[in-house]
C-alpha cells in the first residue's frame, strides 16, 4: 500500500499543538478530566497521522458510526465533520474560505455549513487521505451525501450503516445485519480479521463510559447546575474518539467524580444561578464563548442541551456485540428522537419532558436554517416548551459556523434582548 502524504503537516501541527495543551494543563494542575480530554485528543489524532505516515488502512467516519468496531479491529479514523468544526476554530476567514471550497465543489450554500466545511478541508489537502469512508444515515438527512461526496472525492470504498431508530426485535435484527456486512466490509478493506473476544473487551469499556456520562447527566439536573454551558462538548467529543478505550473510562470517571464533588457541595458551575436554560440545538459553533458570557452577563447556564443529554431505558450489553452496536447511537437523546417522524418518534413531548426534567425556565433554540429536522419542527417545539410550559422561549437566529449569517455581536444583542425584556429578574 502506497504511503499517504497528504494532510500529514497539518496533523502533525495539531497532536504538537493538544501535546503544548495537556502539559500546560499538567504543569497547572488542572482537572484529570481536562488531562485526560486532550490526551484522548491527541492519541486520536496521532493514530490517525501514524497511519497516514505509514500508509495503513485509515477510515473517514461519520458521527455516529459504531467507532468500537474500529478500535477492537485496530483501525484509526476521524471523523469528518469533527474535523471539520475543529478547523474552523481557526477563524472566520479560514472557515469561509473553506465554505467557499466546498461550494466551488457544486455543494450548495444552503447545505450546512460544516458538511460545506468538511468538503473544503478534503479539497484543501487539510487531512490525509484514507482508505476508505464509513458512514450512517443518523440522523441528519445531508449527511447521506456529505459521506457519499467524499468517498467519490477520494476514490475510496464506501460504507453506509443503514441505522435504526426503533427497538423492536425486527429493526434490531435489521441492524444487526446491517453490522455484521459492516464487519464483512472491513475485514476485505484491511485483510483484518475481527475478534470476537476483543470486541467484547472493548464494548465492555465503552459501557463503563456510557454509565458514567448517564450518571453525568443526572447530576446536570442539580439545582445549582455543576457543569457549565459549553462543557458538555467535551464528553460528546469523547464518546466520538475514545470509547471503548481505557482513557475515554478515566476521563469519563473523573468527570463525574469532580461534578458529583460539587453537587455534594451544594456548589454550581456559576454564582450565583439565576437561570437554567434548556438549549435546543447546538451552540454556535464558531464562538462557543457565548455559553461563558451568557453564564457572565446574566447568570444563566445551559443546564441541558438536546444533542447532550442521555436517553435513558437502552440498556447495552457487551456480551451481544451485534445488538450493542445497533443500539449504542440510541443513547444519545437527540439521535434516538430525530430519526423519524414526530408523531413516531414524539421529538417534541420528548425535549419538553427533558426541559423539565432539567429545571430549565428558559429555553432557547438555535435556529440553524439549514437543518431541516431541526427547522421542520420550531413551532411545535415553542407551542410545547413555551405554550403549555409557560417559559420564556427564544428562537435565535444564526448559523452553526457561517458568521456572515449572524455574528457573535448579533446573537449577542439578540440574546441581550430577550432577557431583558422576556425572563423575569434579568436585568444586566
Amino acid at each position: 500500500m502506497s504511503v499517504i502524504t497528504e494532510g500529514i503537516t497539518e496533523f502533525e501541527v495539531i497532536v504538537n499543538n493538544m501535546a503544548k495543551t495537556r502539559q500546560r494543563l499538567e504543569a497547572r494542575s488542572a482537572t484529570k478530566s481536562d488531562i485526560y480530554f486532550w490526551q484522548a485528543l491527541q492519541d486520536y489524532y496521532n493514530n490517525a497521522l501514524q497511519a497516514a505516515r505509514e500508509g495503513k488502512p485509515l477510515i473517514l467516519s461519520g458521527m455516529f458510526p459504531p467507532h468500537e468496531l474500529f478500535t477492537a479491529m485496530d483501525i484509526p479514523y476521524y471523523v469528518a465533520e469533527n474535523h471539520a468544526i475543529m478547523t474552523g476554530q481557526s477563524g472566520a476567514d479560514v472557515t469561509i474560505s473553506l465554505m467557499e471550497k466546498g461550494e466551488s465543489y457544486g455543494m450548495s450554500a444552503d447545505v450546512c455549513s460544516p458538511h460545506r466545511v468538511a468538503i473544503g478541508v478534503a479539497r484543501s489537502g487539510m487531512a490525509p487521505r484514507p482508505t476508505m469512508v464509513v458512514s450512517t444515515s443518523t440522523t441528519c438527512d445531508q449527511t447521506l451525501k456529505l459521506y457519499e461526496l467524499l468517498a467519490d472525492f477520494y476514490s475510496v470504498p464506501n460504507y453506509m450503516v443503514d441505522s435504526t431508530f426503533r427497538l423492536d426485535k425486527a429493526s434490531i435484527d435489521y441492524g444487526k445485519k446491517d453490522i455484521q456486512e459492516l464487519i464483512g466490509f472491513l475485514e476485505v478493506q484491511t485483510g483484518k480479521k475481527l475478534d470476537m473476544d476483543k470486541l467484547k473487551q472493548v464494548l465492555r469499556l465503552s459501557r463503563e463510559s456510557y454509565d458514567y456520562w448517564e450518571k453525568i447527566c443526572d447530576l446536570r439536573k442539580a439545582v445549582p447546575c455543576p457543569a457549565g454551558g459549553r462543557s458538555g462538548i467535551k464528553d460528546l467529543t469523547v464518546i466520538q474518539i475514545a470509547c471503548g478505550t481505557e482513557l475515554g473510562v478515566k476521563y469519563f470517571q473523573a468527570r463525574y467524580q469532580e461534578l458529583k464533588e460539587k453537587v455534594d457541595k451544594g456548589e454550581g458551575a456559576i454564582s450565583p444561578e439565576k437561570h437554567r436554560i434548556a438549549w435546543l440545538y447546538v451552540l454556535p459553533l464558531f464562538d462557543l464563548k457565548i455559553a461563558d458570557w451568557l453564564e457572565e452577563e446574566f447568570g444563566a447556564v445551559i443546564a441541558v442541551d438536546s444533542f447532550g443529554y442521555a436517553t435513558t431505558g437502552i440498556e447495552l450489553n457487551p456480551d451481544d456485540p451485534l445488538e450493542f452496536l445497533v443500539k449504542k447511537p440510541l443513547k444519545r437523546g437527540f439521535v434516538c428522537k430525530g430519526y423519524g417522524a414526530n408523531e413516531d418518534t414524539h421529538f417534541v413531548d420528548e425535549l419538553a419532558r427533558v426541559t423539565e426534567e432539567y429545571h430549565a425556565d428558559v429555553a432557547i433554540l438555535l435556529s440553524h436554517w439549514s437543518c431541516q429536522q431541526y427547522c421542520g419542527v420550531i413551532r411545535l417545539l415553542r407551542d410545547a416548551i413555551g405554550g403549555k410550559l409557560g417559559l420564556p422561549f427564544f428562537i435565535l437566529n444564526g448559523d452553526l459556523m457561517d458568521p456572515r449569517v449572524a455574528s457573535s455581536e448579533q446573537m449577542k444583542a439578540e440574546l441581550t434582548e430577550f432577557f431583558t425584556t422576556s425572563v423575569p429578574n434579568s436585568k444586566r
